[in-house]
């Protein structure tokens, strides 16, 4: 039976790195006790686990909050799911791009040990034997005060050995490294910086060309395509995680105002966050009672964290007449926000007397 080793690429915020899940459990989370650290809100503490076997590799959601996507598909916590080549698991703003390797196992074959010759001796050529012709016997011995100097024989140089040498073809010179590309990458000028995730030397959008565009980290076309993923991916994330945007417990501070002219309300400066993000979670409560006692007393309780008695039954007020009692000073509270929030949740035939009391 084959065996298969599961390789996982992946990229999110901080992180690029290639994994090869172990055989057993590999856990993914938040929290440092795992396996594999994601950091980033989307991605809770025990989030997900791999379960890895030489034949397969599963994935199985731990019940995570923002749960957990292969192949833009979210899938039932607790229920294991098994992979394929080529899919892609997303974990908050995290993805792992899953492949599967066969693992070869290859058996020796027994080689009869080859004889090695020994290689050729070069010999120099012997220097040419000099002929007696050579010698300049013409001249007459020379005679110095009285003494008879022996004649001495010249004779040419000879040429010089020859030497047999083995020759081998020049080995070229290494290709010269590729200048830096700190002074040359956008990321460098000092205003362009890639997305949290994403890289200025490598796009994942080189995956689906050709294999001759595949020219390395660093390359223009690998630095081109990187630019346009640094635009387009943020804008996917958006589109994928939308339904974060329209959650009042994940939605981002600037949209809040946004959601709450949904339902006909606004927010002023002095509305704290956790109110804003209170109050449009009883939203689809609140509106459909506007106009009542209930959803009066509802909205002051969450802007000012007391509950306010309004009492529009007592036999001294006039008619279409009540009144709201507060357990505050009024130096404690901004009385003029609280005016604005009565006057645009009271029905429009009423007044109302405002009182503090601590």
């Amino acid at each position: 039976m084959a065996q298969f080793a599961h390789e996982f690429k992946i990229t999110g915020p901080q992180m690029s790195l290639t994994f090869t899940a172990p055989e057993g459990t590999t856990t993914i989370g938040r929290s440092t006790e795992n396996d594999l650290v994601f950091v980033h809100p989307l991605v809770s503490r025990r989030h997900a686990r791999l379960e890895s076997s030489p034949e397969a590799c599963q994935v199985v959601d731990l019940g995570s909050t923002h749960g957990t996507m292969v192949n833009r598909k979210s899938i039932e916590a607790q229920s294991p799911v098994t992979l394929q080549t080529g899919d892609v698991i997303e974990i908050g703003a995290f993805r792992m791009v899953y492949q599967q390797l066969e693992l070869v196992q290859q058996t020796p074959v027994y080689e009869p040990p080859v004889e090695i010759e020994p290689e050729p001796v070069s010999v120099p050529e012997p220097a040419p034997v000099q002929e007696p012709e050579a010698y300049l016997a013409e001249e007459e011995p020379v005679t110095i005060e009285g003494e008879l100097v022996e004649e001495t024989a010249v004779t040419q140089p000879s040429p010089p050995e020859e030497e047999t040498t083995r020759t081998y073809a020049p080995i070229p010179p290494l290709p010269p490294q590729p200048p830096s590309l700190t002074a040359q990458l956008p990321e460098s000028n000092g205003q362009f910086q890639p997305p949290p995730g994403l890289s200025a030397t490598y796009s994942r959008y080189l995956e689906y060309l050709p294999e001759i565009y595949h020219a390395g980290p660093g390359s223009f076309i690998t630095r081109f395509l990187a630019l346009l993923e640094s635009i387009l991916t943020p804008i996917e994330w958006n589109i994928d995680n939308f339904d974060l945007y329209l959650d009042p417990k994940t939605s981002p501070n600037t949209f809040l105002p946004w959601l709450a002219n949904w339902y006909e309300m606004t927010f002023d400066e002095s509305w704290s966050e956790s109110s804003q993000r209170q109050l449009l979670l009883e939203a689809s409560e609140i509106y459909p009672r506007r106009g009542t006692v209930w959803a009066l007393r509802r909205i002051l309780e969450i802007y000012t964290g007391v509950t306010p008695d309004i009492n529009d039954q007592g036999r001294s007020l006039e008619a279409f007449m009540f009144t709201v009692r507060f357990p505050l000073r009024e130096q404690q509270v901004n009385r003029t926000a609280i005016e604005r929030i009565i006057n645009a949740n009271k029905p429009a035939h009423t007044n109302y007397t405002l009182i503090f009391q601590a």
